[in-house]
């Protein structure tokens, strides 16, 4: 057996191997008694061609181990390899103990946890990935606060063009390394699908001495959609839930 498979097989004996569902484990698997083929295959992929290098091995295991320890043992099921081989194929660019480290440990603890199955979606790897570290600190600060920010926009006519500002924007800054960007990262974490902004009370317009309508104010509020609801479930290293 190469070395690269001993990794492999040492990882994977880390990974529960109750079945999730009916097609979890085929009549096939084999090396590890019941962990179904698909799982040791999403692994070979997703360690190979890096497994060989120095401190990835211990990287690697000590992921899956607390990845594994938060989850009761009695709700410990096998993870579907959509999730467990990009979740590690991710981790591997990631620096240890970082917020985007910690989503991607939390997310792999949800496709093994029976009760947190429903919200492991295998898109949301991917969507770990695309984040910058502070998105995911401001998404994970609104997601530990409960609180739905608020946003007031002006919007001023001028040669029948509306030019937009922000005069007030409650979401999270704190921590953030550029808080300058906080526009740019609303824009992207809107067209992620995770958040939208929606109208908290009608449009107030603004209107000049001579009661001409020059502009208008726009009252948002910031709320995660469905599908950012489940993310948060799934990844977010500040949920207080069981």
């Amino acid at each position: 057996m190469s070395a690269d498979e001993e990794i492999v097989k040492a990882i994977a004996k880390q990974l529960p191997v109750k079945a999730a569902y009916t097609d979890a484990i085929k009549p096939a698997a084999k090396q590890l008694g019941h962990l179904g083929e698909d799982i040791l295959k999403a692994l070979r992929l997703a360690l190979f061609p890096v497994t060989v290098a120095a401190g990835l091995h211990d990287r690697f295991e000590r992921f899956v181990k607390h990845a594994v320890a938060r989850i009761p043992e009695k709700k410990r099921v096998s993870p579907a390899p959509q999730i467990v081989g990009p979740v590690l194929e991710g981790v591997r660019y990631e620096p240890e103990g970082t917020t985007i480290d910690q989503m991607f440990s939390q997310l792999l603890s949800a496709s093994m946890d029976s009760d947190r199955l429903k919200d492991a979606h295998p898109s949301f790897p991917m969507i770990i990935k695309q984040l910058s570290s502070d998105e995911a600190k401001i998404l994970n600060s609104m997601f530990a606060s409960g609180e739905q920010p608020k946003l007031i926009q002006i919007f001023q006519l001028r040669g029948g063009l509306a030019i937009t500002s922000t005069e007030r924007n409650d979401l999270p800054v704190t921590g953030l390394d550029f808080p300058e960007n906080l526009s740019m990262y609303t824009d992207r974490l809107e067209r992620l699908g995770l958040i939208r902004f929606h109208a908290e009370k009608p449009m107030e317009p603004i209107v000049s001495s001579d009661g001409h309508q020059v502009g208008g104010r726009n009252f948002l509020i910031c709320k995660f959609t469905e599908v950012g609801e489940a993310f948060m479930r799934a990844c977010s290293p500040e949920r207080t839930g069981p």
